[in-house]
């Protein structure tokens, strides 16, 4: 049926211009489609649509009758795309993102809202969630994404590093025996979060030396900002983004556990589908970022 649709725009083409190559020209298509096309209509309809030879092409009584519809066919075709044009001109852009939770204060979301002030056309929808969304069924134009992705057929661009340390208020830490080595961590509380593993990998700043603890949480909860604020409850350990803690880390409300080791920074991606195109708004954003959190490429 859709070939058949094809066919009889093709029809009505070659019957407004009186000429195949005229036709041909006119959609951006050879003459030995255009014919290889009305070949296969007339197969389809067993009727010849057209009598010609080297000069001239006429229509058939079976084509006069069929031009009608060819024609109808046609019109809604070209309406519809201009229409549709028309309207992607005047109208505003929608672009709707995820972006995980932690990011709403820092200047992530800054860089966010820099690019909708360049773009006076651009309606931005963000869902703001620690946990992955569904890029398809919640209908995502681009995903940003923190820690490793699995294979899938999405497209992937990383942004920047994202650095963390573990910390604490000291009146939590008080309350165990001094804290020497990485094992240390492993019988105290902490504050689990439900997308990340009960592990942490540990690296010494001097030595290199590379460790891996694991710990039971007795508390969880799905978003980062709130783990830091149980922190700050004196409820356990976490290991948010520095940028989260670097106020309370300079006045002293929160601590560093173990400065010497260091946890490994978190990558951020932008998860976009495949068939975005470069020229369009979303992939105008994943550029945008890419550029302000790295300035030494651009």
């Amino acid at each position: 049926m859709i070939e058949d649709i094809r066919y009889l725009i093709i029809f009505a083409k070659i019957a407004e211009f009186g000429s195949i190559s005229k036709a041909a020209k006119a959609l951006g298509l050879s003459s030995a489609t255009l014919s290889q096309h009305l070949h296969k209509l007339e197969k389809n309809l067993a009727c010849a649509l057209f009598y010609r030879n080297t000069r001239n092409m006429t229509l058939t009584h079976d084509g006069e009758r069929l031009l009608e519809t060819a024609k109808s066919i046609l019109g809604l075709y070209e309406t519809g795309m201009s229409e549709f044009k028309q309207r992607s001109l005047i109208t505003k852009q929608k672009l709707h993102i995820s972006i995980p939770a932690v990011f709403i204060h820092g200047q992530f979301m800054q860089h966010v809202m820099a690019f909708a002030e360049q773009h006076v056309d651009l309606n931005l929808q963000i869902t703001c969630d620690d946990q992955r969304s569904d890029i398809i069924e919640e209908n995502i134009d681009v995903a940003f994404r923190i820690g490793e992705l699995p294979n899938s057929a999405f497209k992937a661009k990383y942004l920047f590093a994202l650095p963390r340390r573990i910390v604490a208020t000291q009146k939590f830490l008080d309350q165990y025996p001094p804290v020497q080595q990485p094992d240390d961590l492993q019988q105290m509380r902490w504050i689990g979060l439900s997308m990340r593993p009960n592990s942490r990998r540990l690296q010494h700043d001097r030595t290199g030396e590379d460790v891996e603890i694991c710990y039971q949480p007795q508390v969880y909860v799905n978003n980062v900002e709130a783990s830091y604020a149980l922190v700050k409850l004196h409820a356990g350990l976490a290991a948010p983004p520095d940028e989260l803690t670097q106020a309370d880390r300079q006045t002293g409300q929160v601590v560093e556990v173990l400065p010497e080791w260091r946890l490994p920074p978190l990558s951020v991606y932008a998860v976009w589908h495949a068939n975005v195109p470069i020229s369009g708004i979303a992939y105008a954003l994943i550029q945008h970022l890419y550029r302000r959190f790295n300035p030494s490429i651009d």
